[in-house]
């Protein structure tokens, strides 16, 4: 009989609730139980138990009225982002000039859904206006850095029965074109324009996949000699394979360059010897001597867990080639990487660990001299580099990375640089 009357009068003040809650309800709720106590219909700890319950209840009505009080596209909202910790020392060989860096990275982006087909996205990071850094270093003497705009895009996703995506703006490029290494693009190069992406899974191993668009670089004020404002296209296509500890992908591209030959190069890093001419009075530096079209392949070999060694969970090796079509000398005008990779695919947890090592050659003419690795002799092309990188998982969304560049010019006479990175990096 009193186990039917405490349900009964569970439900009872349940019922209160049905209605937003207020601190005049819960007070009332608190005196009927405490009488109850009282009484000896309740015993403390049946009065307890029953409080705690009310509580969660209250605490779910109210989470669900604020969600059904808010828009759609705020309901279908993600947050993310990442800050970076670095400590950096450089030094060119036989240069008395050596520095060390304190540096930090912090990006935030948001992205949600207009509707099923059609997600917005924008994203803040730290950094001046170089396109391939988002770090600030700490200098001026404690002076208050800006953000920039780092992402601006809105991405339609037409049908359900195949991966084809869409996007315009300022948006990632890793998702829109594939390079297993930085030797033509730095990480933080968010293109300008517009990309599609379609791939299609076959039998469960096979899946060609393309990768297009067409990506602005410049915007010339002037309309002296008819100009163009210069831009690049793209095209590539590939194959992602993958059965039982065995995966590959393969893909060959064409980039086309337009509007860039004969122009100023403002916005290049006009030091590499060989990439321009002073053929062009009007340039300080030289004219560029080409539009850089040029042709590349792309791979990368994955085994896991290889010959039962389960404290390696995998190792790959993977390499990048590019060929300037419109250069005049073959050594000058192609660049190749190559690497390997042992460890967890990526880091993302406690005790996770990979280590990378690169090799990269890239000719003063092979491509142009905007996109390249930053920390890879400045981002210039006539380089020769050798990376090596360690990363393990302090802690859930934590790892420390050790990054060393050792770079030297191919053919330019400058001083060889080293580059060592400690990072502390944090995701959410």
């Amino acid at each position: 009989m009193k186990k039917s009357f405490i349900g009964l009068l569970f439900f009872g003040i349940i019922g209160l609730w049905s209605a937003p809650p207020s601190f005049a309800t819960s007070t009332s709720v608190d005196a009927l139980i405490d009488k109850l106590v009282e009484k000896g219909i309740l015993t403390e700890k049946e009065a307890k138990s029953l409080e705690l319950e009310i509580a969660g209840d209250e605490k779910m009505m109210r989470e669900e009225g604020f969600q059904q009080g808010l828009p759609e596209w705020v309901k279908n909202a993600k947050l993310k982002g990442d800050f970076r910790l670095r400590y950096q020392y450089e030094r060119k060989e036989t240069d008395a000039d050596a520095r060390t860096r304190g540096r930090i990275r912090y990006r935030l982006g948001l992205d949600t859904k207009v509707n099923d087909q059609i997600k917005v996205g924008l994203g803040i990071a730290s950094g001046a206006d170089d396109p391939r850094s988002t770090n600030q270093t700490f200098t001026d003497t404690f002076e208050r850095p800006d953000v920039r705009m780092d992402l601006a895009y809105a991405e339609y996703t037409p049908l359900e029965s195949v991966k084809l995506n869409l996007i315009g703006g300022i948006f990632p490029r890793s998702s829109y074109l594939w390079a297993p290494t930085d030797l033509l693009w730095d990480g933080d190069v968010n293109p300008q324009g517009g990309a599609l992406h379609w791939e299609q899974t076959l039998n469960g191993q096979w899946t060609p996949y393309l990768n297009t668009g067409v990506w602005m670089i410049d915007e010339i004020s002037s309309t002296t000699n008819d100009r163009v404002d210069p831009f690049l296209y793209y095209t590539q296509g590939g194959m992602k394979f993958k059965q039982g500890d065995w995966s590959a992908n393969i893909a060959g591209i064409y980039y086309g360059f337009n509007g860039l030959k004969g122009t100023c190069p403002d916005w290049s890093a006009a030091t590499n010897t060989g990439i321009t001419t002073s053929s062009n009075g009007s340039c300080s530096a030289g004219a560029l001597r080409y539009d850089y079209d040029s042709g590349g392949v792309s791979a990368e070999l994955a085994l896991a867990t290889p010959f039962d060694m389960d404290f390696i969970p995998e190792v790959g090796v993977f390499g990048d080639y590019i060929a300037n079509i419109d250069g005049d000398e073959i050594d000058d005008s192609i660049g190749w990487s190559m690497g390997a990779r042992f460890g967890d695919k990526k880091v993302a947890g406690p005790g996770q660990w990979q280590f990378k090592y690169i090799f990269a050659n890239l000719g003063k003419d092979a491509f142009v001299d905007f996109t390249p690795d930053s920390d890879r002799y400045g981002g210039r092309t006539d380089v020769r580099s050798h990376e090596g990188i360690l990363e393990y998982g302090l802690s859930k969304n934590v790892t420390l990375a050790l990054d060393y560049y050792q770079s030297k010019r191919i053919k330019a006479t400058e001083n060889p640089e080293q580059i060592i990175q400690a990072d502390v990096n944090m995701k959410f």
